[in-house]
Order: C-alpha cells, then structure tokens, then sequence
C-alpha cells in the first residue's frame, strides 16, 4: 500500500558494481543513486554503483541505471525531514517472509548471511514488524530482470544468485501495488562472510543487511553511520541508532 509522500506503487532497490569483476582498491568509490523504472514509473530503482579510481561518478551512476532500464528518480516533493526516508513500500501484515535458491552460491554460508539480518529488522525498540526465513527454493526471483521471462509478481519474496549484467553487485526489486521483494546477488563477485572482508571482496552479510533495508520499505540515510547511508563504505552487520529510528517511525 502507498505510505507518505513519498511513496509509489512500486520500488526497486539495487547494490551494484560498474567495473570488471576485478578487485577493489583503496581509491574507489561506491555511490548511490535513485531511479524508477523507464517501462513503469511506479517501479523505484535504488542502486550503490562501485565506482573504480579515476573513473567518472555520474557517467558509473548513468550506466548503471540504463543497465536496468531506469532513469534518475524524481525529487520529492518536500525536503527529507529526517536522516532516513521510505520507498513507499509498506508492508500490511508488519511482516515479509522470504526464501533463498542456493543455486550459484560460491562455496560460503550464504544463507547464514542472510538470514542473520532478519532479528536485526525484527528486534527494533517500538516497531512491530517481523522477517522470517521461508526455507530453500528453486524458484528464479520473478521481479529480477536477468531471470528468465518477463519480470512479473508471483507474490514469493525470493532470494538468490544470478549473472547480473553491467557489474551490478546485487539487486533488490520490489513492488507496493502487490507487496513483494525479490532479490538477486551477482555470481560474478568475490564474496565473503563474517562481517571482515579482506581487500578485493565484499562482505555478504553487510550488502543483505542494507538490501534487507529497503525490502521493509526504508530508503537511504544521510547519517554516515547507518546501514542504510547509500555508500558500502566497510563491513556494517549491525543497526545503527538512525536505521532503529526509521523502523520505528515506519512500523
């Protein structure tokens, strides 16, 4: 259902990476950018783009928003009041349960890395909203573009691997007309576990936490200490006090 201003019928959220699938070095970048669906305008796009040293944000935040067919977000209608925001998803029933395909996973615990984010949404000081793990599927997640056929609802919240195009990292669609988020993490990538990636990989659990985010319907923060501040800047597998506030203020 639409919540707030700011909300739309529908919203994508999206970690990516606009390079070869080369390690990163301690002068890149990793922004953030707001989009919405060029087929559909009630589709949000929200994408983290590694940008590598020497190359060009706005042209990295271009290419990785045509790679997923989308166009730069509109400005709000009224100024971000607080540090967090919404996407305009909200969920009904105070809860998403979401199952994970194995399939393509690198030989690491995966699944533990995400679903050690669901207490971290679910246990939140004066919010009522809960995330459960649904178990294992087979099912390629039906909002993600690189799976087979035309992206469409089959109203399953679903987790998985995919050779994602453009060096996007990983991508989270979601709609709001149906509630579903649909996720989809690129086999491409070095990927590590325990909230301490050495150089040249990135920490799963980290880029699930702040994915997971925006699959409650929160959007990014301009508090540099959040989950949700639109910038992987180090491992982050902890709430911080503004991502806790968003919740609260949502839920």
């Amino acid at each position: 259902m639409k919540q707030g201003m700011r909300a739309m019928a529908g919203a994508v959220a999206l970690v990516g990476l606009l390079a070869t699938a080369g390690p990163a070095v301690a002068k890149d970048r990793v922004i953030a950018v707001d989009g919405v669906s060029k087929a559909n305008a009630d589709r949000r796009v929200e994408i983290l783009v590694h940008v590598p040293d020497g190359q060009d944000a706005n042209a990295a935040a271009e290419r990785a928003l045509a790679g997923q067919g989308a166009k730069k977000a509109p400005k709000p209608p009224e100024p971000q009041s607080n540090s967090y925001s919404f996407t305009g998803l909200f969920w009904d029933t105070r809860s998403v349960t979401q199952n994970y395909n194995p399939a393509g996973s690198p030989p690491i615990n995966a699944q533990g890395a995400l679903t050690n984010t669901h207490p971290d949404w679910s246990n939140v000081s004066n919010s009522v909203f809960d995330m459960f793990f649904g178990g294992n599927t087979n099912r390629c997640p039906s909002l993600v573009r690189e799976c087979p056929g035309a992206q469409k609802n089959d109203r399953f919240n679903d987790v998985g691997w995919a050779q994602l195009q453009n060096g996007t990292l990983g991508v989270t669609w979601s709609t709001s007309g149906i509630d579903e988020a649909d996720m989809a993490i690129n086999t491409r990538y070095s990927w590590t576990t325990g909230c301490n990636a050495p150089s040249g990989s990135f920490d799963l659990e980290s880029v699930y936490l702040h994915e997971n985010g925006h699959v409650v319907g929160l959007g990014h923060s301009t508090d540099i200490n959040a989950v949700m501040y639109p910038s992987y800047q180090t491992s982050r597998c902890s709430l911080a006090a503004d991502d806790q506030a968003g919740m609260a203020a949502l839920y």
